[in-house]
């Protein structure tokens, strides 16, 4: 499924958009974005009762981090994906997202929130090297 506008965080903190993780650093970087009612990754998704689709909740966290300088010109690692409670359009989400670097790449874990409540944890690696799928 591909967007027909990318997401994009609206708030930032602490850091500037583009900084670049250091090695060996961990920092926690937060943002916060609500979703509009007419997002077009919306339409059809459960008819009567719209709801943001997981998707684009893992979006988020990638956007956000890759504002910090990680990962935004790579491929990444979905390592775990927990939805805990519905995200309704109108809703603010607020992201805080742990960014360490480790041998081999780096690794983002995420909180979501919706309103004040847990939405979803997500954690996100970006290794230094992604596997090729040709050799297995």
């Amino acid at each position: 499924m591909m967007l027909e506008e990318p997401l994009s965080i609206a708030e930032l903190s602490p850091g500037r958009r583009g900084a670049v993780v250091p090695p060996p650093a961990e920092k926690t970087v937060r943002g916060s974005v609500t979703v509009a009612d007419g997002a077009p990754f919306l339409r059809g998704h459960v008819p009567g009762f719209p709801l943001v689709p997981g998707f684009a909740l893992v979006q988020y966290v990638h956007d956000l981090v890759s504002a910090h300088g990680v990962g935004s010109d790579q491929g990444f690692v979905l390592k775990k994906a927990r939805f805990l409670s519905p995200v309704r359009p109108g809703e603010e989400l607020v992201i805080e997202a742990r960014i360490e670097r480790r041998d081999g790449g780096v690794r983002a874990t995420a909180s979501v929130s919706a309103d004040a409540r847990p939405a979803a944890r997500i954690a996100l690696e970006f290794p230094s090297r992604l596997p090729d799928l040709e050799d297995e």
